[in-house]
């Protein structure tokens, strides 16, 4: 998780990114794909963490509000860097990356769970 954070914010700190004109901005198809994979990896540590007891028992809740919180930090930290600016649309996209791994790691535990 630490290495992706890393990327993340390696990723962010490059002076302008050329910005390419398409229906949907693959700018924000990565944003998407990026923070889904935080929060999948955020859970995955929360879960198989072993101090405390409430991060483990709502790994999936601590993922999400943990990875929507560190894709706004991003947007911030964005502003500091010459040639980009924060991004409202980048921040949906990172919440909405993470939001669909929540709902689908929540259906899959109540599908499991009913098997």
């Amino acid at each position: 998780m630490f290495l992706w954070l890393l990327l993340i914010f390696s990723i962010s700190a490059i002076p302008s990114v050329p910005a390419v004109k398409f229906p949907v901005s693959p700018d924000k198809i990565a944003h998407f794909f990026i923070y889904f994979v935080l929060c999948m990896l955020s859970k995955r540590a929360f879960y198989n963490q072993e101090k405390w007891l409430w991060l483990r028992e709502h790994s999936l809740l601590a993922a999400l509000l943990f990875t929507v919180a560190y894709g706004a930090l991003d947007e911030v930290h964005q502003i500091y860097v010459p040639g980009r600016s924060a991004d409202l649309y980048d921040a949906l996209a990172d919440a909405l990356g993470a939001s669909l791994f929540g709902g689908w790691a929540w259906y899959s535990a109540r599908s499991r769970a009913r098997a």
